[in-house]
């Protein structure tokens, strides 16, 4: 425990003092101030902010296209970095467990991308000091989901990383798997039969749109946010232990 807790610590740290993470950060910022505003300023929004949180953290463009480009980068240094620079081999030499290491490193990974979600909270704050009447239970909710889908995309990301040195190579293809678990289920989810109903229970804006930018906490979209997260962290975690025979 106390490696591990020493390793999320170091890489929190790395994370604060890098420029690389913070010229993300500043963009991420920018990007979601200028959507915000787009948003705000449409005639439906303002006759009926109930609408916001659901085109923010649902069918719009923060998650279809911001969402799933932003941990690849932010995981790419994580694995693919320490690759590169020769520091991984040590690493997981050093009396530490594999599991505890792609966890220490997951859930830094975590910690910092809340700075990314809580920039975009303080915008509704920001709103409701300007006397917007907001549905808290929506905003509170749609931030939730989107949380736990970045989580997943950090996970995913993180599996990308550990593939290799190449930091191209897996910034592309955390993001590529990440635009696929979005737009794979859209594809197919109009399809009659079980295809269709297979598609429909991964589609991810649904989750956000219709559930938790809606006030609603679905413990089906929970358990598969969360499910599909372990699921990377042990295909990241099997990766690792396989680097062993195959390098």
């Amino acid at each position: 425990m106390r490696a591990f807790y020493a390793l999320w610590k170091r890489e929190v740290f790395s994370m604060l003092v890098s420029p690389f993470a913070f010229v993300l950060l500043g963009f991420w910022f920018l990007l979601n101030g200028l959507m915000f505003a787009v948003v705000l300023d449409s005639q439906a929004v303002q006759s009926d902010l109930r609408l916001l949180p659901p085109y923010l953290f649902g069918s719009g463009l923060l998650v279809w296209l911001l969402l799933p480009a932003f941990p690849p980068l932010l995981c790419i240094r994580l694995f693919a970095e320490e690759h590169r620079v020769g520091t991984l081999e040590p690493l997981l030499t050093a009396p530490i467990r594999d599991c505890a290491v792609v966890l220490a490193k997951y859930f830094a990974a975590c910690v910092f991308f809340l700075l990314f979600w809580g920039g975009v909270l303080l915008l509704f704050f920001l709103l409701q000091w300007s006397g917007g009447d907001l549905d808290w239970s929506r905003v509170l909710g749609g931030l939730v989901g989107a949380v736990l889908v970045s989580f997943l995309f950090l996970a995913t990301s993180l599996w990308a990383s550990s593939w290799g040195s190449n930091l191209v190579l897996g910034a592309g293809g955390g993001a590529a798997l990440n635009y696929m678990l979005l737009f794979v289920p859209a594809l197919f989810e109009l399809n009659e039969g079980a295809l269709g109903a297979i598609a429909r229970s991964m589609h991810l804006p649904n989750f956000l749109d219709r559930g938790f930018a809606a006030g609603l906490l679905d413990s089906y979209a929970l358990v598969y946010l969360i499910g599909m997260s372990v699921l990377f962290l042990f295909l990241t975690w099997v990766r690792l232990v396989s680097r062993r025979w195959v390098p």
